[in-house]
């Protein structure tokens, strides 16, 4: 009988390690999923009806349209601009569990237990292989998020490429055009209203671990303490690679979002043939995750097999012996603020809330 090595490491057990993937934590908890109205995101209802979703928005004023004259003319008719949002992407991933494997196992692997809303008890068996799999799950859908930003144009560098942020290695020197006294300045003559979110890697992660933790730095005294609580910082091991060494972003609140089509809702959910359908989100925590990862809504497919069937697994034809296939998938894309959203003269004309830098130390 085998027993389970993530019972001796406990909390370390490397197959529940969730690589750091802070842009998806952060659209969860930060974006527009965490507005008041609830699903605004949402392309399929309680139902399981897919429906259209459009967003409608005006532009803001700028003063050179106001009129200084006292008369009865009319200076504007307000008019609505339209855009559609759908679903770009999709992570799926499938796992198969065979009887005869699974009878190998000690006896805790065939008990079963019940998870989140799911509308069959699985085997401890088949929980610990979507354990194990939700690393490569979660990261997938994090980068693919990372690289479908938009970034927005900074009002302060009149561009929307990276712009180089100093945090100083001398002490002595407190210079405003560095560090987080830039970062956050920026964040006011760019309007941002509410705790600008940050998510990077690489030296702003050294630069925000130094912010929280000022006591085991000589530049508490500057304003790496004064920072701490200024901003909401999200680590993403994955944006070094996705969008660029030692770069970062600087979002606003409620200005970017994941689309998702939850198909298995409804009428959907159902036992069709050998297999059954339903969505639910993850209810458990993810070990490494720094944190709870916010609620991930996720298709599944519980398919039976009653003998063994021939398939491909990756090139390879495999044949697989009768047990369970379980398959997971979300649809999903990343929205954003309209890159129109302000007019063409309006001093913040390109800006979406997605603001990109670059840190150094030196």
């Amino acid at each position: 009988m085998l027993q389970h090595m993530k019972y001796v490491i406990g909390i370390n057990a490397p197959e529940h390690k969730i690589t750091p993937s802070g842009f998806l934590r952060a659209t969860l908890e930060k974006g527009a999923q965490a507005t008041p109205i609830a699903d605004s995101l949402a392309l399929a209802n309680t139902a399981g009806h897919i429906k259209d979703l459009r967003l409608k928005y005006y532009q803001r004023t700028t003063p050179t349209q106001m009129s200084t004259a006292d008369n009865c003319d009319i200076d504007l008719v307000q008019a609505y601009d339209e855009i559609t949002i759908d679903t770009t992407s999709i992570v799926k991933f499938g796992l198969h569990f065979d009887q005869a494997t699974i009878a190998r196992y000690c006896d805790e692997a065939s008990a079963t237990v019940a998870i989140g809303g799911a509308p069959t008890k699985f085997m401890q068996e088949h929980l610990a292989g979507l354990m194990a799999a939700m690393n490569g799950f979660v990261g997938k859908i994090d980068q693919t998020l990372l690289g479908q930003i938009v970034w927005g144009k900074n009002a302060v560098s009149g561009v929307n490429t990276s712009t180089t942020v100093n945090f100083n290695d001398d002490s002595t020197v407190n210079n405003f055009s560095e560090g987080w006294t830039k970062v956050l300045t920026d964040y006011r003559f760019n309007e941002g209203q509410g705790k600008p979110i940050v998510v990077g890697s690489g030296l702003i992660d050294s630069a925000a671990v130094q912010a929280m933790m000022p006591g085991m730095t000589q530049y508490a005294q500057l304003n790496n303490s004064a920072a701490s609580g200024a901003f909401d910082y999200y680590h993403d091991i994955y944006a070094a690679a996705t969008v660029g060494s030692n770069q970062f972003g600087v979002f606003m609140p409620g200005t970017f979002g994941m689309v998702e089509l939850d198909r298995y809702k409804g009428f959907r959910a159902q036992q069709l043939g050998l297999s059954t359908f339903w969505n639910m989100a993850m209810p458990f925590e993810l070990p490494g995750s720094e944190g709870i990862l916010g609620m991930l809504n996720i298709d599944f497919q519980l398919r039976e097999l009653d003998c063994p069937t021939e398939t491909t697994v990756g090139y390879d034809s495999v044949t697989l012996g009768a047990g369970y296939s379980l398959i997971m998938s979300k649809r999903f894309a990343l929205w954003q603020v309209p890159s129109d959203a302000f007019l063409a003269s309006d001093r913040l004309t390109g800006n979406n809330g997605a603001l990109r830098y670059t840190a150094t130390n030196s």
